[in-house]
């Protein structure tokens, strides 16, 4: 079929492969001919186009499926599922017609470029992605690791005649308390013959951070020989965290501190901490003040 370039339907093809960005070395192995003579196919293109070379041609053109539209005018727009040939077009009008027509369409070395931007933002995409997802991860761990650590603490101190709960003994005014007033006769009945009496007493709302050695002291009085301990328990625990024997003082107005009583590891929040005795008669001691600190003062 003679078309108005006179191209052969062999140059049609190898025109539209040119057109779409194909070597001469791709031509030849996609329609099985050798690449000698797809360059003679494409001097004869160029002659009977009017054109000197590739670059020329493609800047003409620049449009796959053009060179299959002039060959065959009847099916110009076959290769989009249209035909767009209008009645009394000339085929100069058509071939215009056809190429702006194509104007949304992306050129092989276009497309190429937008295909390699969004394959570019994809990975950068995905490396932001991959280090948002280790950046919390290593917040998370030094989160934890600040968490789990110990930390600083200037220890904790309460006057003791005023208990948050208590089963027996009772304020009482004693020269050289530390508040004047001490939880008195701790362990006996509060009245002659100051019979021995199961009991306890209770501090709460004591806060701390996470302490790996938490000691106790105990400031007190005592005017009686020890025969019963007072038993140390934090939190309403079933056992005991420690027993202290208070040592007779001769007077009820003559204060000591007891040694420093190691009560083990305890986790960061707001405690309680129970003292509790088998009884003794005349009381197992007056309690004055008691200090917790981290590790032993």
């Amino acid at each position: 079929m003679v078309n108005r370039y006179g191209l052969s339907k062999r140059e049609a093809q190898v025109l539209n492969l040119l057109l779409e960005g194909k070597s001469n070395k791709q031509i030849a192995a996609i329609l099985g001919i050798s690449e000698s003579t797809v360059e003679a196919h494409l001097t004869s293109i160029y002659t009977k186009v009017g054109v000197s070379s590739r670059v020329e041609i493609i800047l003409r053109y620049g449009q796959p499926g053009l060179a299959q539209d002039d060959l065959e005018p009847e099916k110009v727009g076959e290769s989009t599922g249209e035909n767009i040939n209008k009645q009394g077009e000339t085929p100069d009008e058509m071939f215009a017609r056809n190429v702006y027509d194509r104007d949304e369409q992306i050129s092989p070395a276009k497309g190429s470029r937008v295909v390699g931007e969004r394959a570019s933002s994809f990975r950068i995409n995905s490396i932001l992605v991959f280090l948002g997802i280790i950046l919390a991860l290593l917040a998370s761990i030094v989160l934890y690791l600040y968490l789990s650590l110990p930390k600083s603490w200037e220890g904790y101190e309460r006057e003791c005649e005023y208990p948050d709960e208590s089963t027996v003994g009772q304020a009482i005014g004693r020269s050289n308390a530390s508040g004047d007033q001490v939880h008195g006769q701790f362990g006996a009945m509060p009245a002659e013959p100051w019979s021995a009496m199961a009991g306890e007493v209770v501090y709460k709302n004591i806060s701390t951070p996470r302490v790996e050695e938490l000691y106790l002291q105990i400031r007190y009085s005592k005017n009686s020989p020890p025969s019963a301990p007072i038993l140390v328990y934090l939190d309403g625990e079933e056992f005991p965290r420690a027993s202290i024997y208070p040592q007779d003082q001769k007077e009820w107005d003559r204060f000591a501190w007891s040694d420093p009583i190691y009560l083990g590891s305890v986790e960061s929040g707001v405690h309680s901490i129970t003292f509790s005795s088998v009884g003794q008669q005349y009381g197992v001691a007056d309690l004055d003040k008691f200090i917790l600190t981290a590790g032993s003062p």
